[in-house]
């Protein structure tokens, strides 16, 4: 893991326009060095993929360890190093990431990033002394002139811009006329003209603080480019759909789509391949073709384009999942707790990595090994690390019996790297917690049952620009035939931090299965009754008894398939309080979940939710006027009201005069036409 040191305010260069002239030394072939330097206009933006058809690089883009490219091509700009006065012992010199540059850069050719619009970000040095401390960075030279751009700043200084081949054969070429005395401006770029007089040397370009007009002074670096006469700049292309981690169900009909363009040419064609095979192809833009059909499994979708200069590029591949039917995979990521005792969390297995070296792999020791070792994915190098978030314990396991409060782990830095693990998986439920982190990166976790009989789960959300995160990720499955297995990936999706990012992996619990028999509880919904009713908006306590052999994880209730609620304490009664509930016909039920992950669910009840009774009416404000009686009442919201007379009640059936819905307001109803004689009026609220 890496500790980051406080970074100051970043500060941004300042650069004047100069033409420029560097010492000539004699020639010993058609050896050249020559350079200028020209300013860069506010508020531009270097478009990096056309500048360096051959190669480009830009420097700082989340923090100072930040490292963007050109995909595609064979990487001939290294990256920087820091210059310090190498005569003072004393002297030291770091690189901060700043992001309020006066010009931005773009590029839609790259890696890890494939596209950035107008970034503002580059890299400063800051060392003691300030004299001489910047930046180093190399490209190889030969024969063949090549053109190299390099984009540098000023803050509050004066800066030294060295070029020189390492057999000597031109140049070196030098300029100081780079200054900022009053602070941020500018930036410049210095267009390098070189060729070596033999193959297998080196241009070494240096940029340094010559003289500082503020304790701070400072110089910047932000991208570099290279070209070369008559260079073709490749295509660029992406996948644009379907995207990534995109999950569909069998049998599917899907849409591949690309984005391709070329900066000094034309499309021919664009193929779109899935797991190396070539689906189809599209001559024209929009570049799009229909893959019908696609059966369960995970698959890898690329785009190749085709330029007119005979130049072909490859997209970053995108991963999709076809799911079918029959098993079950549900998973939360939450912040994981500062202590875990593994031996009370892994009923039927866990796993732990790291303990005292990198390749330290502790398991339970009572029980039928279920959880093996990782694979790497990308190779990289494994490394421990002791300053992880949660402490694990345990009091069961081998080759150490005993472990408390280990706040140890494996991580693997780089771009894609990560881990890969494979627990069991068939007809019968299990539930495993997989602990991981990263640092300075997003991740990319994945879990799949090996028949894709359930949708896959992903989650790219962790993710961390400057320091550690962690997550535990629950993920309860069940697979729809034997023998199989739930594929679980954790890797790094993108870098921040290009020098340490990485992802981590602590431990692995693991609860029911076949390996570790056990019964399923036993749970009972007790209230609400079946054919209970309520009047809205109700608030209806539900109540379950549940037990289990081996211990309850938690409760649950439910209306149909939709989740109400839980009660992870307990003891029984279980309960859970269902508020504001509408009028409707509700089927409710309880399902309990054991520890080892086994669940059952309880018989199901209906009750009713109507609406609240009527009130009485009053009638109110009777008046005669003619032949016409008239009178009024206050009425309910959504109530249903029968007005009827009668001349004689009691010995003549009631007649219906009007039927009303009430709205909250005084309703006021008109008899006309009436013959002369008593008659009596009532109002039935219904």
């Amino acid at each position: 893991m890496k500790t980051d040191v406080p970074i100051p305010v970043a500060l941004v260069g300042w650069a004047t326009a100069a033409l420029l002239t560097g010492l000539l030394a004699t020639n010993l072939s058609a050896a050249t060095l020559t350079g200028n330097l020209t300013a860069i206009p506010r508020n531009s933006t270097v478009n990096l993929s056309a500048a360096g058809p051959v190669d480009w690089v830009h420097w700082g883009l989340y923090s100072e360890a930040s490292v963007d490219r050109k995909v595609g091509v064979l990487p001939l700009i290294s990256g920087f190093t820091t210059v310090l006065d190498e005569g003072d012992t004393n002297a030291f010199v770091y690189a901060y990431q700043f992001a309020d540059n006066y010009n931005g850069y773009s590029w839609n050719d790259g890696t890890p990033l494939q596209a950035i619009t107008d970034t503002h970000t580059g890299v400063w040095a800051y060392g003691e002394p300030n004299i001489g401390t910047g930046f180093e960075f190399t490209v190889p030279a030969d024969d063949t002139e090549r053109t190299l751009k390099v984009y540098v700043g000023a803050y509050a200084a004066q800066g030294r811009f060295e070029a020189t081949l390492s057999d000597s054969s031109a140049g070196p070429y030098s300029d100081s006329s780079f200054d900022n005395k009053n602070g941020s401006g500018p930036s410049g770029t210095y267009t390098i003209t070189f060729a070596a007089a033999s193959a297998g040397q080196t241009l070494n370009i240096r940029w340094t603080v010559l003289q500082n007009f503020r304790p701070d002074g400072n110089v910047t670096l932000q991208a570099a480019a290279l070209t070369v006469a008559g260079a073709n700049n490749p295509p660029s292309v992406a996948v644009g759909g379907p995207m990534d981690n995109d999950r569909f169900a069998a049998p599917a009909d899907l849409r591949l789509e690309a984005t391709a363009s070329d900066l000094d040419g034309s499309i021919i064609r664009v193929e779109f391949y899935a797991n190396n095979q070539l689906v189809a192809e599209d001559a024209t833009h929009p570049y799009r073709v229909d893959w019908n059909g696609v059966g369960p499994g995970v698959y890898l979708i690329t785009a190749v384009a085709y330029d007119d200069g005979g130049e072909v590029s490859e997209s970053e591949p995108v991963e999709i999942f076809v799911h079918g039917t029959g098993g079950s995979l549900v998973a939360t990521t939450d912040l994981p707790a500062p202590s875990v005792n593994l031996t009370s969390e892994g009923a039927a297995d866990w796993a732990h990595w790291g303990l005292a070296t990198n390749t330290s792999f502790n398991r339970k020791f009572t029980t039928t090994q279920q959880i093996g070792n990782f694979v790497t994915i990308g190779g990289g190098p494994v490394q421990r690390y002791a300053d992880n978030f949660t402490g694990y314990s345990w009091t069961d396991g081998t080759p150490t019996a005993t472990a408390s409060a280990s706040h140890t782990g494996v991580f693997i830095i780089g771009q894609g790297q990560g881990f890969a693990l494979d627990l069991p998986a068939d007809l019968t439920p299990r539930t495993a917690k997989i602990y991981v982190g990263l640092y300075g990166a997003q991740g990319n976790f994945q879990a799949y049952l090996s028949d894709f009989s359930a949708p896959a789960y992903t989650d790219e959300s962790l993710a961390d620009v400057f320091g550690n995160t962690y997550a535990v990720y629950t993920i309860t499955y069940t697979a729809a035939s034997q023998g199989q297995t739930l594929h679980v990936r954790h890797r790094a999706k993108q870098l921040y931090d290009n020098e340490f990012g990485n992802v981590t992996l602590q431990a692995v619990t693991l609860v029911g299965g076949n390996d570790h028999p056990n019964q399923p509880p036993v749970v009972a919904l007790l209230t609400p009754t079946n054919a209970a009713s309520f009047f809205a908006p109700a608030s209806i306590q539900l109540t379950a008894s549940a037990s289990d052999d081996g211990g309850l994880a938690k409760v649950e209730f439910f209306q149909g398939a939709d989740w109400l609620g839980e009660d992870p304490i307990g003891p029984s009664p279980y309960s859970f309080t269902w508020n504001n509930v509408p009028p409707g016909t509700y089927l409710l039920s309880a399902r309990a979940t054991d520890n080892f992950g086994a669940i059952a669910t309880s018989a199901s009840v209906t009750i009713t939710v109507s609406n609240s009774p009527p009130q009485a009416v009053t009638l109110l404000n009777p008046s005669w006027s003619g032949d016409a009686f008239t009178f009024s009442f206050a009425s309910q919201p959504s109530q249903t009201y029968e007005v009827q007379s009668s001349e004689q009640p009691g010995l003549d059936p009631w007649q219906s005069l009007q039927m009303l819905t009430g709205d909250g307001s005084v309703l006021t109803v008109t008899d006309a036409n009436l013959p002369p004689g008593q008659r009596f009026y009532r109002v039935l609220s219904k």
